[in-house]
């Protein structure tokens, strides 16, 4: 069983692109399901095989118990250690060789808890990655690329699971945005002096970058479908070092 999660900022199109991803997939004949760990989604673009909100939901916690948005995420996402096992035993019975899983869309609130990373860590089998999903509009500045490579990177060290850094959203970017992130990744040198920072937070990200810290970011798009195919190619060669695991019938 592969497992797939989604980590990324609010707004990235994390959910977007586990529609898309999975839509593709199908369509090209394999099997895949989808697992949504968000207790407080109002609305998914997919029909999750497993729901985290069947168990605990957040919209109720916060009327019970009088918190606001955020503390009720947290004790959902808390409650849902609970759940891990029947939720893993969901995904074992179900038989699905790759899953999906969509985190909550408060990066912070799940990535930077223990509960969230004990859920990773439940819910992986042997072969387990994390897609970090950057927004390109947001990437598209200096700061910004430098900020989602950073955050990529913490999240990396907290789930200790190999990353696959995919810049999203590149439908809402002209095409000369895309090359300069790609040439940040690559000559990170570039964005460094780019940096209006003092010499000395320079010197942090030349160290994060020289420690393999900036990676070459997969760039694609969940409302067009572009991409999807380079982020499968990635996801595939992690697992089986560029064979198929799963040819289509």
């Amino acid at each position: 069983m592969y497992t797939i999660f989604f980590i990324g900022t609010a707004g990235s199109g994390k959910s977007t692109l586990v529609a898309a991803l999975s839509a593709w997939l199908e369509n090209q004949g394999f099997d895949v399901g989808i697992v949504n760990l968000d207790p407080a989604a109002e609305y998914l673009p997919y029909a999750p095989d497993i729901d985290v909100r069947s168990r605990v939901s957040a919209r109720k916690l916060m009327k019970e118990f009088k918190l606001g948005p955020n503390a009720s995420i947290i004790a959902a996402v808390d409650m849902a250690i609970a759940e891990a096992d029947r939720i893993k035993e969901e995904m074992e019975a179900l038989g699905a060789p790759m899953y999906l899983i969509d985190t909550p869309g408060q990066m912070e609130l799940f990535a930077f808890r223990q509960s969230g990373a004990y859920l990773v860590q439940k819910l992986s089998d042997v072969h387990a990655l994390t897609v970090y999903v950057a927004d390109a509009v947001y990437a598209q500045s200096v700061d910004g690329f430098a900020t989602s490579m950073l955050l990529a990177l913490s999240s990396r060290i907290r789930f200790k699971r190999p990353q696959i850094f995919a810049v999203n959203k590149i439908d809402l970017v002209p095409e000369d945005v895309i090359n300069n992130i790609a040439n940040w990744a690559e000559n990170p040198e570039t964005l460094i002096e780019s940096l209006d920072v003092p010499q000395y937070e320079k010197e942090i990200v030349r160290y994060t970058a020289s420690m393999g810290g900036v990676v070459r970011p997969i760039f694609i798009s969940a409302k067009t479908g572009r991409g999807l195919d380079a982020l499968y190619y990635h996801i595939q060669l992690h697992y089986t070092g560029g064979e198929d695991f799963q040819l289509p019938p």
